[in-house]
């Protein structure tokens, strides 16, 4: 029998089942388990949206460069693919690859806590500022889509929030 149609059995140790096909491994490699890689793991992108909760906390300095390493280590941590990532001083936006089951309430909330969490460990300023776990305003700006959010969006978003949280506010210069 030609070796590089040789059939060889793989077992994959954390389950029973046996995984047979044609292989051109020799005898002392029939120990190697390998794992299917999955090509559509990412199917629904999202652009996503956050404003701080206090109109004078802007995503400048430090704290924007924290946000762009600690969002592609939650991106990692949660298997999502982070796809753009914009901090903006009033804002913070990026598209998100998920699988088609994760919610975007689910991804939000593990957004919204862990880099609250983080900002309020490394800047205790702003945790003096806010009594709240939640440095982000309340709700939150998603879409489907690969596109970042318009312009004009981003900014009746902002207006509609901060109205809503109480401040009184003009239009905004775009």
């Amino acid at each position: 029998m030609d070796r590089s149609t040789q059939e060889t059995t793989l077992i994959n140790p954390r389950s029973s089942r046996e995984t047979r096909g044609p292989s051109s491994v020799s005898e002392s490699d029939s120990h190697v388990v390998f794992e299917q890689v999955s090509t559509n793991l990412y199917e629904i992108s999202y652009a996503c949206l956050l404003i701080p909760r206090f109109g004078v906390h802007y995503l400048i300095g430090d704290l924007a460069d924290q946000l762009h390493q600690w969002m592609p280590q939650i991106c990692i941590s949660f298997g999502w693919r982070l796809d753009f990532l914009s901090v903006n001083p009033e804002y913070l936006q990026w598209i998100l690859y998920v699988h088609p089951t994760t919610p975007p309430a689910h991804f939000m909330r593990i957004f919204r806590q862990h880099t609250s969490k983080l900002i309020f460990e490394n800047f205790p300023r702003i945790k003096r500022d806010n009594l709240s776990k939640d440095f982000w305003a309340p709700g939150y700006l998603v879409i489907i889509g690969a596109r970042p959010h318009p312009d004009e969006m981003i900014n009746e978003y902002v207006r509609l929030t901060r109205q809503q949280q109480g401040y009184s506010l003009g239009p905004r210069n775009p």
